[in-house]
C-alpha cells in the first residue's frame, strides 16, 4: 500500500499531520513485519517491541510522543540489526568450522583425496570472506563438486576393499574345494566359513563351495537376486541405509524359503539362492517369482525424515549344472550383475 502525500502537502496543517501519522504507522508496521530473520528469540522480542510502539502512536498521539516513539524504534532497530549481524556471523563461522572438519576427515581417509582436500580448502576460504548471494552460490557449487569427489573416492575404496575380501574368500574357497575333492571333507559336514556381519548370511566363499556341491546333484537351481538401485541408495542415503535395505530384503527372502533352500550374501548388492525342486525349470521359476518379484516398500529414517523406499529385485534363475564348470557358472552370475540389467537411476 502506497500513500500519496502530495494532496496533503498542498492542504492544511491538519491534513499534513494526518499524513505524517499514517506514514509513521506504516513505517513501524513495515519494520515489524519485514525484519531480516535472525535468531528466533531476538526476532520475536524485536517484533513485540515494535508492536508496542505502534500501539503507543494510536489514532491521536501527542507530537512529542511520536518523536519519542521514532527514537525508540530507531534504537530497537539498531539493536536488532547488531544482534542479527552477530548471529549470522556465528552461523558463518560454524559453517566454516564444519568445512574444516570435513577437510580434515577427507584428508585422513586417503592420500588419494588430494583433489577433494584442495577443493574443500578453497570453499573454506571463500566462506571466510562471503559477502553476497553470488559468493554463497559459488561456494555451494564448489562444495557440491567437492562432495562428488569424496563420494567417488569412498566408492573406489569400498570397491577395492570388496575386491580384496573377495580375493581372500575365493582363495580360501578354492583351497577348500581342492581338499573336498581329495575326500578330506564330506560335502554336508563343511562348516560355514564366512558370515556377512550385516545379514548374518553365509558369504560368497561358502556360496561358491555350495555351487561346487550342487553341480554334482540333479534338480538344483540357482537364483541371483540383486537389489535394484542399490548404488543409488548408497550414494543418496549412505552405507547404513544400504545395510538396512539389504537386511530388509534378506528377511523377506528367508521368510519364503523351504527348509532345504540356502540363501547367501553373494555381494553387497546381491543374494544367491540355491534350491532343490523335483519340478520343471519353468515351475521352479514361477515358485521363486511369487516372492522374489514382489514390489516391496521399506520406511527409512534419514536426517529426521521418514522416506518410503521402493525395494525390488530384477533377478534371474540358472540351472546349477549350467556351463562347463563351476567357474563358468560363477562367470554367468557375475556377468549378469555387471551388465546393469538391475540398475536404475531413480526411485520412480
Amino acid at each position: 500500500m502506497f500513500l500519496s502525500l502530495k494532496k496533503h502537502l498542498d492542504g492544511g496543517a491538519s491534513e499534513l499531520s494526518d499524513a505524517l501519522l499514517q506514514l509513521s504507522q506504516m513505517l513501524l508496521r513495515a519494520l515489524r513485519l519485514h525484519a531480516v530473520r535472525g535468531e528466533a528469540g531476538d526476532l520475536h522480542r524485536f517484533q513485540a517491541s515494535i508492536l508496542l510502539l505502534e500501539q503507543r502512536v494510536g489514532p491521536s498521539p501527542d507530537p512529542k510522543e511520536v518523536l519519542v516513539v521514532a527514537g525508540e524504534a530507531a534504537k530497537a532497530f539498531e539493536d536488532y540489526s547488531y544482534q542479527t549481524t552477530r548471529f549470522l556471523s556465528v552461523q558463518s563461522a560454524e559453517l566454516t568450522n564444519m568445512i574444516s572438519m570435513l577437510t580434515s576427515t577427507v584428508a585422513t581417509i586417503s592420500a588419494s583425496s588430494e583433489t577433494a582436500v584442495a577443493q574443500l580448502a578453497k570453499v573454506e576460504k571463500r566462506l571466510e570472506h562471503i559477502g553476497n548471494n553470488e559468493s554463497l552460490a559459488m561456494a555451494k557449487s564448489e562444495l557440491a563438486d567437492c562432495l562428488a569427489l569424496v563420494r567417488q573416492e569412498a566408492k573406489r575404496q569400498r570397491e577395492q576393499t570388496e575386491n580384496t575380501i573377495h580375493t581372500l574368500q575365493r582363495g580360501v574357497s578354492d583351497a577348500r574345494q581342492r581338499v573336498a575333492e581329495a575326500g578330506a571333507l564330506a560335502d554336508e559336514s563343511r562348516p560355514t566359513l564366512f558370515r556377512d556381519p550385516v545379514t548374518s548370511l553365509p558369504c560368497r566363499a561358502d556360496a561358491e563351495d555350495a555351487l561346487t556341491q550342487v553341480r554334482r546333484k540333479p534338480n538344483h537351481y540357482v537364483a541371483i537376486l540383486p537389489v535394484d538401485r542399490f548404488s543409488l541408495i548408497l550414494s543418496r542415503f549412505g552405507i547404513e541405509a544400504g545395510d538396512k535395505v539389504a537386511c530388509f530384503l534378506a528377511t523377506h527372502l528367508a521368510h519364503h524359503l523351504q527348509p532345504k533352500d540356502r540363501l547367501f550374501r553373494w555381494s553387497d548388492n546381491a543374494f544367491l539362492l540355491i534350491v532343490e525342486r523335483n519340478q520343471t525349470a519353468d515351475s521352479v521359476r514361477a515358485d521363486i517369482s511369487r516372492f522374489a518379484s514382489n514390489k516391496l516398500e521399506h520406511t527409512l529414517e534419514h536426517h529426521g525424515r521418514e522416506i518410503l523406499l521402493p525395494i525390488s529385485s530384477s533377478w534371474v534363475m540358472l540351472a546349477a549344472s549350467e556351463g562347463g564348470s563351476r567357474d563358468a557358472l560363477i562367470g554367468k552370475i557375475d556377468n549378469f550383475l555387471n551388465n546393469h540389467v538391475h540398475s536404475k537411476e531413480s526411485f520412480a
